[in-house]
């Protein structure tokens, strides 16, 4: 067995470019050197990571599903390799874990009431509190709301959920120092004034006055589009968004193959590449592993101290 650190992979849906990405990462000479990944999934993949030197877990046999659409069957084999994968984690078996993606139509399918991987892993670890973080190279982000329709962010958004998200996530990158965070407004140009709406001096400010008084170096509610220029440009340590695209829309367009998704709050590190399942190009060997390889790379930096990269 490696001396290299253990980290845990599970494959995600088998209908997606899990797989793919994973076997390109776990490939790579940047991974190959600085640890051992532990593959989880149908044993259907198992003849795939044969010449990888890699550990597999087989987590279920669920004979042939359809590539490149959601599915009971996917649904239930990103499910099994997702529980399997935690508690190789929670026994202490592996530093820290990466999941490829999953499809939330599978997951429904399966009868999973959780909206997304975050939910369910907090529910798998009986963590209470968490946030979804994204980094991507130098930045750091959060979204408070997650996967909602646009129209119920606004009436989803709490006071206190924008203190916990914004405590978690300095908690979690403290380890660099002191954090400074950036908080953004809801609604264009903060509000002017309530003139764009109420929730900046309603709920985003009171938490902002509410971070400060605890010792956190913040500044917001920032009108978003300002907020995220001066964190590009290193301002900031911590951008906190109040909804899933005011994140997702900048760092694609700074550099999309970097995203790295982050679950704060858990027991153990968790990662993940900041796209989803690609059905279009599932099983084409077009998928770009980049993505991935950050994942496995951010996650090992996050859990050890010393690490040559």
């Amino acid at each position: 067995m490696s001396d290299k650190p253990r980290i845990a992979i599970a494959l995600g849906d088998p209908a997606g470019i899990g797989a793919e990405i994973t076997y390109g990462a776990v490939n790579s000479l940047r991974v190959k050197r600085v640890c051992s990944p532990v593959i989880f999934g149908d044993i259907r993949f198992k003849p795939v990571f044969k010449n990888s030197r890699v550990e597999f877990i087989e987590t279920s046999n669920f004979g042939k599903i359809p590539i490149g659409k959601p599915s009971l069957k996917a649904g239930l084999v990103a499910v099994n390799a997702l529980k399997a994968a935690v508690k190789f984690c929670l026994d202490g078996k592996a530093l820290a874990l990466v999941t490829a993606p999953v499809s939330k139509e599978s997951f429904k399918y399966a009868a999973m009431k959780y909206p997304g991987h975050s939910e369910f892993l907090a529910a798998l670890t009986g963590s209470k509190k968490i946030a979804m973080m994204m980094s991507c190279g130098k930045i750091n982000s959060v979204m408070v709301t997650r996967h909602i329709p646009l129209a119920e962010v606004s009436k989803s958004l709490t006071t206190k959920d924008i203190v916990n998200t914004v405590k978690l996530c300095v908690k979690f990158l403290n380890k660099k120092g002191k954090v400074k965070v950036a908080v953004c407004a809801l609604n264009p140009h903060a509000s002017d004034n309530l003139i764009l709406g109420g929730e900046e001096k309603n709920i985003i400010a009171p938490a902002c006055k509410i971070l400060k008084k605890s010792g956190i170096d913040v500044s917001g509610p920032l009108p978003a589009d300002s907020a995220w220029l001066k964190t590009k440009n290193g301002l900031y340590d911590l951008i906190c968004c109040m909804y899933h695209d005011q994140v997702m829309i900048p760092l694609k367009c700074i550099d999309a193959s970097k995203i790295v998704n982050v679950t704060a709050g858990l027991p153990f590190v968790r990662t993940s590449p900041g796209h989803g399942t690609a059905f279009d190009i599932a099983g084409k060997n077009k998928a770009d592993c980049a993505p991935m390889t950050e994942a496995v790379l951010y996650a090992l930096k996050q859990t050890l101290s010393v690490v040559r990269f």
